[in-house]
């Protein structure tokens, strides 16, 4: 399996973007593994799923811990429990490159979702009145390129006609939003 070092500096920027600029210009890293074999437009459509998750999650915690500095005491601790109980920010951080730790659709998606149920607990809010969804996190992460080398990976060719058929290589991707040729 190749091995992908996936950065994403857009979709930090894109997903943060009401956020304050040093939380914009942090650039978001994750790994996912992947056949050589594999068709560029799969890969493609997996890391933007990922990416997507990853900066949904992290914005979600960024926006909890904002939101504890308007709430009441109670609620306070209640929050921070809420989001450190769930460990979702370290799950999502871009430290888990550096212990090899590969990122899960479904572990981000199960954070995402413990997350927004402790906290409508919490608040005794339903989920919909907490403005925690950011529903356009996902879109932002539909259209995007993959880049290696300097190289833009076209989505109709396969990973091997990059990278060659060595399935124990490491590369590092970079993910940038695609530009409207139209």
């Amino acid at each position: 399996m190749v091995m992908l070092h996936v950065k994403s500096a857009a979709a930090a920027a894109a997903a943060t973007s009401s956020s304050s600029s040093s939380d914009a210009d942090e650039e978001t890293e994750f790994l996912y593994e992947c056949a050589a074999s594999a068709a560029v437009a799969d890969v493609a459509a997996a890391l933007g799923v990922l990416a997507g998750l990853q900066a949904r999650l992290l914005s979600l915690c960024r926006r909890l811990r904002a939101r504890c500095a308007d709430a009441g005491a109670a609620a306070v601790g209640e929050l921070e429990r809420a989001i450190d109980e769930a460990e979702a920010e370290a799950y999502a951080s871009k430290e888990q490159v550096q212990h090899n730790r590969f990122l899960s659709p479904c572990a981000l998606r199960e954070h995402i979702k413990t997350i927004e149920e402790k906290c409508a607990t919490a608040l005794q809010e339903p989920t919909e009145a907490l403005d925690l969804q950011e529903s356009s996190s996902d879109s932002k992460h539909e259209r995007i390129q993959l880049w290696w080398a300097g190289k833009e990976l076209a989505m109709d060719h396969k990973l091997c006609d990059y990278i060659g058929i060595n399935e124990k290589t490491k590369i590092v991707i970079k993910l940038t939003r695609a530009r409207d040729d139209r």
